[in-house]
């Protein structure tokens, strides 16, 4: 009864998966107070949808740009101007326009996050509107309730303040709601299947072994199942890269399984995108390396420069998540990403 119990509970998170997708909007502002010496912008705002920026504020013509021709979805920005969130930030830094005796953040993201199905209908998963402080959490809007939640002692008195601005907690509660209509009328259309490509090499530690493996690349958005198959049996994965992002805010994955050499059967890499199934066959025989490694270094540029710019900000700064990131973790992610390129190249 126990495993007949676990196999229903992993039999409806694959239809879960397949019958709905994951979607997400959210705009994350950054804001700055300027101390003596300081250059450089101190407000910045984008919105994202899915993982892909769709437009920013320009602080050269105070207003917002588009990044691509999908920005209508971002075209009702939330309430706060850029003056609003410069005078908040001087606020709670006992700053002034013109000094300040040191470098202070204030950051939010509002948004919200949806599960659509095939027949368009949108379930909320989950809505939000969250400020940090000098890389803490600082406050949280309660849709339900229409309070803020004061997520630092610090927050306390500007709990008190927002919580009786009822009439803008309504707009925000709105607003909030709306983000799921948004997501619901938007344009699907923009999505790019993945190219796949098959390819094996010998094992590093093992002659009579190959390490056959499955590049998907191109593909948009970023939700993606794959699986390496021998006579329609899913292989248990020796490795995978996980999702990651291309230059052209495509992305892609690999996934490789290790097989014996002599063993050359019907090979076949299924992957799942969109609603839509795409297969590739192995031919069974060795192929360079040089198109993988190329992807593979491509990555890793890619993610170095993702990992900067994500991470732009003093040690301690609060990610969109409310946590912090270390150099030492970007570090350790680019060393683990060299290390994974250098075994495949020595084992051509």
């Amino acid at each position: 009864m126990e495993l007949t119990f676990s196999l229903y509970i992993v039999q409806f998170a694959y239809i879960r998966y397949v019958y709905s997708e994951g979607h997400h909007l959210q705009f994350d502002y950054t804001v700055l107070t300027k101390p003596d010496g300081f250059s450089g912008p101190v407000f910045s705002a984008v919105c994202v949808c899915d993982d892909r920026q769709i437009s920013h504020y320009s602080n050269e013509e105070q207003t917002w740009k588009r990044d691509c021709l999908d920005a209508e979805i971002c075209s009702e920005e939330p309430h706060g101007s850029r003056d609003w969130f410069i005078n908040l930030v001087n606020s709670l830094s006992n700053c002034t326009s013109s000094r300040c005796d040191g470098l202070h953040t204030l950051q939010r993201r509002i948004g919200c996050e949806v599960d659509k199905h095939p027949d368009g209908s949108v379930k909320m998963v989950n809505a939000f509107d969250e400020y940090g402080f000098d890389g803490e959490d600082f406050l949280a809007f309660d849709i339900d309730t229409m309070q803020w939640k004061d997520e630092s002692p610090k927050a306390n008195k500007t709990k008190m303040k927002w919580d009786a601005y009822r009439f803008r907690n309504q707009n925000l509660q709105s607003y909030l709601n709306n983000c799921m209509d948004r997501i619901s009328t938007f344009n699907s259309t923009i999505s790019t299947p993945p190219a796949l490509h098959m390819f094996a090499s010998a094992a590093p530690h093992d002659q009579s072994k190959l390490i056959l493996s499955c590049l998907a690349s191109g593909f948009y958005p970023k939700h993606i199942e794959m699986n390496i198959t021998v006579n329609n049996i899913t292989l248990q994965p020796f490795s995978s890269t996980g999702v990651r992002p291309n230059n052209n805010q495509s992305f892609q994955i690999r996934t490789s399984v290790e097989i014996n050499r002599e063993e050359k059967q019907s090979y076949e890499c299924r992957v799942l995108h969109s609603g839509q199934t795409f297969t590739k066959s192995w031919d069974g025989s060795l192929e360079s390396r040089s198109l993988f490694l190329a992807a593979g270094v491509s990555a890793i540029v890619v993610l170095c420069i993702f990992l900067i710019y994500k991470n732009r900000r003093p040690n301690g700064w609060m990610n969109c998540n409310g946590s912090t990131t270390e150099l030492g973790e970007i570090h350790h992610s680019v060393s683990e990403s060299l290390t994974t390129s250098d075994a495949i190249e020595r084992s051509e």
